[in-house]
């Protein structure tokens, strides 16, 4: 446990704003990637060393939410000859980014129109000879800027293992509080000057997230942090401590007298709002906002508890992915549905045979050899019919080399039919066969549900982002490997 507190308040911490446009650029590249992005503001480049990978893929993340903590690649590049590789991307505010090669992985901050050169190491088969394992590994920076914000928070990390060090008896006896009390104003005396608003909240959380591992009241905890302040969803280290503050929060709920019936409630109606209202009887729980966040990352940790009946997890998950009058809810809730799928990148996607409106049978079998932009979705399903009004464009711009394909779960409905008749959806629309569903192969929690599939029928993106999550990013970097293999 006291390595677990050291590791919670010291380690770096991993985020994204979800607004990032990118691409990976070859060494080779960084001329034209560059030019591309001379109109752009808030431009960063990642100039990176990795000679353990070299001809190895190397890609850059960010997370989608910090609920679901689903993965969205931001830049693949591959690692040349010479052990070098390059980033382009756009980002407008400070924040985490991941990067992984294999099954290593390393994090770092970066700032607006910064600039990085990093060595990403290789493995230390030592400490982890098992390569199926994900390693952290840690970056080393070429330029070390002190009043850069990596550099910044290494810092306070090191006196922070200072001051545990000298006072980790304290901590086990439980006499540290005046210690800490005494650390927090001086530590944050001393960066005082620096004027780094973010740097501020990461010490700040750092510090609660410590306090709230040390058992300290968690009331007064939340409401210093949590009750009194707008939720920030896009903030790692806010997040962070949400997380922990709330880890396993409705489960043990649930079994106290004031959630009594809790259980009952998911497992018998999956009625959202009785839930809410049984929440409700926790005095931390009183705003309905961040009651409901509260209860989506409980649904997350419960899927998997047998006392829940799992079909009604997923209802009322998906009840607040369409129905929650907060986007980010609606956002973070239709991530989680897409954590539990089965299917993985890389695995083969599930064959089926569906027909056209003329009757024509269509397998994915006869797409073998093109990368699909694969959507399932209904006519009664409001954001199915609001974003399919994005794939036109999408379609004009990467139609030469990616294939879009639309099906139907159900015979066609008049509705359908009508919308069809726009002479802009000119992709294949095809629906099931009556009686036949993918629902299951395809583990469709919700629609629209979207899927990306490679030339060799296998899942690239699982689901795949939609329009509206920034899947042209996504799209762009195809066409761009395809490009680079076709030559000039």
């Amino acid at each position: 446990m006291i390595a677990g507190l050291l590791h919670a308040a010291s380690v770096l911490a991993l985020g994204n704003n979800g607004r990032l446009h990118a691409q990976g650029e070859g060494a080779k590249d960084r001329a034209t990637a560059d030019t591309a992005y001379a109109a752009v503001s808030n431009t960063s480049h990642i100039l990176g060393f990795a000679p353990a990978y070299k001809g190895k893929e190397i890609t850059l993340y960010a997370y989608a939410d910090y609920i679901s903590k689903l993965l969205i690649p931001v830049a693949t590049n591959q690692v040349n000859d010479s052990g070098s590789f390059h980033f382009t991307f756009n980002n407008n505010q400070i924040q985490h980014l991941l990067i992984r090669s294999g099954n290593e992985q390393a994090g770092m901050y970066v700032e607006p129109q910064k600039d990085y050169t990093i060595l990403f190491p290789g493995r230390d088969t030592l400490r982890y000879p098992n390569l199926n394992v994900l390693q952290e590994v840690e970056l080393s920076f070429a330029v070390y800027d002190t009043t850069e914000i990596n550099a910044r928070i290494i810092d306070y990390n090191e006196r922070f293992a200072s001051f545990w060090t000298d006072n980790y008896q304290f901590f086990v006896l439980k006499q540290y509080k005046a210690r800490l009390d005494s650390f927090a104003t001086a530590i944050k005396a001393y960066y005082a000057p620096c004027n780094n608003a973010y740097l501020n909240q990461y010490i700040e959380l750092a510090l609660a997230k410590l306090e709230l591992n040390t058992f300290h009241s968690k009331p007064d905890l939340a409401s210093r942090y949590l009750l009194h302040q707008p939720i920030e969803y896009d903030n790692f280290e806010y997040m962070g401590f949400f997380n922990e503050f709330f880890h396993q929060y409705v489960q043990n709920y649930a079994l106290s007298k004031n959630g009594e019936g809790f259980i009952a409630a998911i497992n018998t109606t999956a009625n959202h709002d009785a839930c809410m209202r049984i929440l409700g009887g926790d005095k931390l729980l009183e705003n309905d906002t961040l009651r409901e966040l509260v209860f989506l990352k409980g649904l997350s940790e419960i899927y998997y508890n047998p006392a829940y009946k799992r079909a009604n997890v997923l209802k009322l998950i998906d009840h607040i992915a369409s129905n929650s009058l907060m986007q980010a809810h609606r956002t973070i809730a239709s991530n989680v549905l897409r954590t539990f799928s089965a299917l993985q990148p890389g695995s083969m996607a599930p064959n089926f045979t569906v027909s056209d409106r003329k009757g024509k049978a269509h397998r994915l079998s006869d797409y073998k050899g093109k990368y699909l932009y694969l959507m399932f979705w209904t006519s009664n399903s409001t954001a199915s019919m609001q974003e399919m009004k994005l794939l036109p464009a999408l379609k004009r711009k990467y139609g030469d080399k990616i294939t879009f394909i639309t099906i139907s779960e159900f015979q066609d409905s008049l509705a359908e039919k009508q919308f069809m008749k726009t002479p802009r959806y000119d992709w294949t629309f095809l629906h099931t066969i009556e009686g036949q569903t993918l629902k299951d192969s395809y583990e469709i929690k919700s629609y629209p549900a979207y899927y990306l599939i490679n030339p060799q029928g296998k899942f690239v993106q699982v689901p795949a982002l939609s329009p509206v999550q920034s899947i042209e990013s996504s799209l762009y970097e195809i066409i761009r490997k395809i490009r680079l293999k076709e030559g000039p």
